[in-house]
């Protein structure tokens, strides 16, 4: 018996090691998958928080588990869900790195390598909670629990917080008047981009968001124009559709500046905080958008460290076109928290 003791300290410190080090290189993968550096590194945003309770609970479970009903989980399956979490992280992270399918490739409107990139992570942490679930569901039970038993309770975990970020993303406004937006023509707003139809028309959400941009000149809120969004298949880029857009209401063409090479939020944002805030000296940066993205586009800012304000175009959608978007949106934010892709 004092020996099985002395072999306990052991029982824990590795495992613990391993969970850290993974927490560690999973932080890493989110700040190199945004081109930002680990100095820029914060727990309390939103999505490290998450990653972070997360692992608290497998840690402190772990440690309860080894010390209290080891009989229960046996060191064969913590190696085991160990080295399937660590495989699919690893491969996870490989595949932001290289390119699997065609450039063309597109499924459900978004790329392939990106949908086989979100497979690999929802590999990743379906393993972490499944881990979650096992631990914790031995510690308040007197029986050792099934492998389906705890596949399911997983997958419960992850349904319950996909429905907590679709509430989120449902339930959190950024108006104007909320964020408190000031008259200054210091102020620069940027049109976050959108779809290009065919025969290069701005999508009524693109238009929507141009026109919002040009109520805030008018009223004297913005003294600037930045215009948003590379090239889709066969079409001019966004900015350029919205430049022409604008041009067309009567904006002055030199009050705008456009960027033609971002394909994402994410890449908006960046190229935000490298080209606007670091070359220029903007009283407030406004960025426009539709209220269902405004909450991601907020989280994303967030971990960028960038100081915005928001306000929110006047699209109007039907019910069906709303919840997809939202929808939508809820699966994106979701994958921004846990991986920030």
């Amino acid at each position: 018996m004092e020996m099985r003791n002395k072999n306990k300290p052991n029982k824990i410190v590795l495992p613990i090691t391993a969970l850290v080090l993974q927490m560690i290189f999973l932080f890493f993968i989110k700040y190199k998958n945004q081109g930002l550096s680990f100095s820029d590194f914060s727990l309390l945003q939103t999505g490290n928080l998450i990653n972070f309770f997360m692992y608290l609970g497998i840690i402190s479970g772990l440690v309860i588990v080894i010390k209290k009903k080891q009989d229960y989980l046996n060191k064969k399956t913590q190696t085991t869900l160990l080295i399937l979490s660590w495989l699919f992280l690893i491969i996870g992270y490989i595949s932001t790195q290289i390119k699997i399918f065609p450039e063309n490739s597109y499924y459900f409107g978004q790329p392939a390598d990106k949908i086989l990139t979100g497979l690999l992570f929802l590999l990743f942490i379906l393993s972490m909670l499944f881990f979650l679930s096992l631990i914790w569901t031995i510690i308040f039970t007197s029986h050792k629990p099934m492998f389906i038993s705890s596949t399911l309770k997983s997958i419960l975990i992850l349904v319950v917080f996909f429905i907590l970020t679709i509430i989120f993303v449902d339930n959190i406004g950024y108006t104007s008047g909320r964020w408190a937006i000031h008259r200054d023509q210091k102020n620069v707003a940027v049109v976050l981009g959108a779809a290009v139809w065919s025969g290069n028309i701005p999508s009524p959400t693109l238009s929507s968001r141009v026109d919002k941009v040009i109520d805030l000149l008018e009223e004297g809120f913005v003294g600037h124009i930045v215009l948003t969004g590379g090239k889709a298949p066969g079409e001019l880029p966004e900015s350029e559709v919205a430049f022409e857009y604008a041009k067309a209401k009567g904006i002055d063409p030199s009050l705008i500046t456009t960027e033609n090479i971002t394909a994402s939020t994410n890449d908006q944002i960046r190229w935000i905080k490298n080209n606007v805030t670091k070359k220029n000296s903007y009283a407030e940066i406004i960025l426009i958008s539709d209220a269902y993205h405004l909450p991601r586009v907020i989280e994303i800012s967030k971990f960028y460290n960038l100081n915005i304000k928001v306000a929110e175009s006047t699209h109007k959608m039907d019910f069906k076109d709303l919840l997809y978007n939202k929808i939508r949106e809820s699966i994106a934010l979701f994958n921004f928290w846990n991986f920030a892709l």
